[in-house]
């Protein structure tokens, strides 16, 4: 069993349980980590990705290759950022997010994200 089995299917939940609080999740629960993200989230897809461009830097640090459990931000209809975790499952990478459209965390290779919706507009590191 990997340590991202737990979460698949939790319900994706405006504010509390979107995309950023989902990874932010994440770093308290499996790496011990306190990003201390905005206490308050935008709820439309646009304002989303605003808030994490403007706010990214502060909490984590852009890296080379990506990090198990570590945050992966991606784009998305050229503007639109995203942010999952990082699970190296079966020698392969994969994103854990949750997902607006879907309506709850799941878990998909990133090469096949990668493919047609997405593309990765960086690995990062939380600070701490």
């Amino acid at each position: 069993m990997h340590w991202s089995d737990q979460y698949l299917n939790r319900p994706y939940v405006p504010k509390t349980g979107d995309c950023g609080a989902f990874a932010a999740l994440i770093a308290r629960e499996v790496l011990g980590l306190h990003p201390d993200l905005p206490g308050t989230h935008e709820e439309t897809l646009r304002a989303q990705a605003a808030q994490i461009a403007r706010v990214k830097a502060d909490f984590a640090l852009r890296i080379e290759m990506p990090l198990e459990g570590h945050p992966v931000l991606l784009v998305s209809r050229g503007d639109l950022f995203h942010i999952g975790v990082m699970c190296r499952l079966g020698g392969e990478w994969w994103v854990m997010h949750a997902d607006k459209t879907f309506g709850a965390v799941i878990r998909q290779r990133l090469r096949s994200m990668t493919m047609v919706d997405y593309k990765v507009e960086g690995f990062y590191q939380w600070k701490s």
